[in-house]
């Protein structure tokens, strides 16, 4: 019984799958069989369709019929496919997003670095005023090398030792030998010696002087390491004293020797002295001139205020000149003063 079950199951499936198939096939082949003729040897025409009038009229349901139609040339029922373009233009701004966070930020960190490079130019692409005196100076032993006013430090000394110092010393001495400062200390040295241009009793050094500098360095059981420095012309000094502010210049960067005729490095060194005259003055500036002759000291102190007061705007008799001379003095210990009070 169970068996006749199944085979009936199976042969309804597939009747049930051939019955769309059938009635497909019966479809088409009405809509394209074609048409039948009648027993009296002619087929059925559809009456012709009444001409349109210039109205449309209305055909009442109850009228039977295929619809009319209009003539060639006249509107037609039927489906119009209708294409139209038109340029546009927008204004709106797109919105721009910018990132927080630089991209080149890994490799900058890699090819920049934070130390000073300087060039043959940087006495002319830089202020003096906004760089310390210090960082101008390209040896082991950092000392002034350019010809410019030196503000605050003179000497900066950078020490590096591999092992332990008991103790060390700086030795500061002029052209002649004489020992000008001596700095002296136990342990280990720090990482930055400076020497801020006096001597052991308190006086500002001479402009025009060529100092040396040695620095020793002893281990425990006294074996000593001396580390020569290279010696260097003071040419210029912006320094504090009294009260006042006091540009020194030596004479020779000024003036040719002995003589009121300047030199062609000149203007830039009263440049210089003007700016700080400019930033420092307050009630009067003097010009002092140091020679070993009196009326060449007090020529050339009428030449120097008269380059000062074409720089700068001063008030009424604010600009002196006081002329100095030393007998038997030196030539390279002539010099320049210009105070502001």
């Amino acid at each position: 019984m169970g068996e006749n079950n199944r085979e009936v199951r199976t042969r309804m499936r597939y009747y049930m799958l051939r019955i769309p198939i059938l009635a497909f096939c019966l479809t088409a082949f009405l809509a394209f069989a074609p048409a039948q003729t009648p027993p009296g040897g002619t087929t059925a025409k559809t009456p012709p369709a009444p001409a349109a009038a210039d109205t449309m009229k209305e055909v009442p349901l109850e009228e039977t019929g295929p619809a009319p139609t209009a003539p060639k040339g006249e509107h037609e029922l039927g489906t119009e496919e209708i294409k139209a373009e038109e340029r546009l233009r927008i204004d709106d701004l797109k919105p721009q997003f910018f990132p927080m966070i630089d991209p080149y930020g890994p490799i900058n960190s890699v090819l920049k670095t934070d130390k000073y490079v300087y060039d043959d130019k940087i006495l002319t692409a830089i202020d003096s005023i906004a760089v310390p005196s210090h960082y101008l100076h390209s040896s082991y032993l950092r000392s002034p090398v350019v010809d410019r006013l030196i503000t605050g430090d003179v000497l900066v000394f950078l020490p590096r030792f591999e092992k332990n110092v008991a103790s060390w010393e700086l030795v500061v001495s002029n052209s002649n030998g004489e020992t000008v400062r001596r700095v002296k200390r136990n342990g280990n040295p720090p990482n930055i010696i400076t020497w801020d241009g006096r001597d052991d009793a308190g006086a500002v050094i001479n402009t025009g002087e060529t100092y040396d500098f040695t620095f020793y360095a002893y281990d425990a059981i006294g074996n000593q390491t001396r580390i020569p420095g290279r010696p260097q012309k003071i040419r210029g000094l912006l320094y504090s004293s009294a009260g006042e502010w006091v540009v020194a210049i030596s004479g020779d960067e000024v003036f040719e020797p002995l003589s009121t005729r300047l030199t062609a490095g000149s203007q830039r060194w009263l440049e210089e002295a003007a700016n700080v005259v400019k930033e420092k003055f307050k009630r009067e500036v003097v010009v002092l001139v140091y020679t070993e002759r009196e009326e060449l000291s007090a020529e050339q102190c009428q030449i120097i205020a008269r380059e000062l007061g074409g720089r700068i705007r001063l008030p009424k008799d604010a600009l002196k000149t006081v002329p100095r001379f030393v007998a038997g003095l030196q030539p390279k210990f002539a010099k320049v003063e210009i105070h502001i009070r």
